[in-house]
């Protein structure tokens, strides 16, 4: 795999170097695989020894991988919280926003989304994954929670961390289909797809219906 850039080699503050070498490690996993990637094919990529992908990279290549999902993961989980916890004009905007900012991020960072739930979901790493989902499932509940009918007395996560979990897969499933031969990859497209899906049952929760 050809290195990303051919500038000369400089110094770097070390934040920027990891993000670097995150940048290289997301993009040689995504296209090769974790199991069939070498540290020495992360340092091709990046531009950089391979002593330094080590320094950078947390010391191995299981800690990279860890590294990369949890970036991955908190990109997402700004992404979709940012658009959806801003003011809105309404519930269904604030809809539309979450999930535009979800399909805009992964539409963006294909490698990333390649490496979050493709690559890392079975075996050593799927706790790792789980736990990233898990953090972004809450969220949704978080914003949900100012939208559904919660009972009194009700813990209104109770109440919306199943809807959250439900959403959250419906998107997950769009975005996987969208990554393949032929499937849309606009986000606006995407979202108002799954938007037309799940709103009136959400409308309806709404209402207590």
């Amino acid at each position: 795999m050809a290195p990303s850039a051919s500038a000369p080699r400089r110094r770097l503050p070390a934040e920027e170097r990891e993000k670097q070498v995150l940048d290289a490690a997301v993009r040689v996993f995504s296209r090769i695989g974790f199991h069939d990637a070498s540290m020495d094919d992360v340092a091709e990529q990046a531009g950089v020894s391979k002593p330094m992908v080590y320094t950078h990279g947390g010391g191995s290549k299981e800690e990279l991988l860890r590294r990369c999902i949890r970036r991955e993961s908190d990109r997402l989980l700004r992404s979709v919280s940012g658009a959806a916890g801003g003011p809105v004009v309404g519930a269904e905007e604030r809809l539309r926003r979450g999930l535009r900012a979800f399909f805009t991020t992964l539409t963006t960072h294909r490698d990333g989304w390649s490496v979050l739930y493709r690559q890392a979901r079975t075996g050593t790493f799927a706790d790792e994954v789980h736990a990233a989902r898990s953090r972004i499932v809450e969220r949704v509940a978080e914003l949900l929670a100012d939208e559904l009918d919660v009972p009194p007395g009700t813990d209104p996560l109770a109440v919306t961390g199943p809807v959250a979990a439900a959403l959250a897969g419906a998107a997950e499933g769009l975005a996987d289909w969208s990554g393949g031969a032929g499937g849309p990859d606009d986000p606006d497209v995407l979202t108002e797809a799954l938007l037309t899906l799940v709103w009136p049952g959400l409308e309806r929760l709404r209402r207590g219906g």
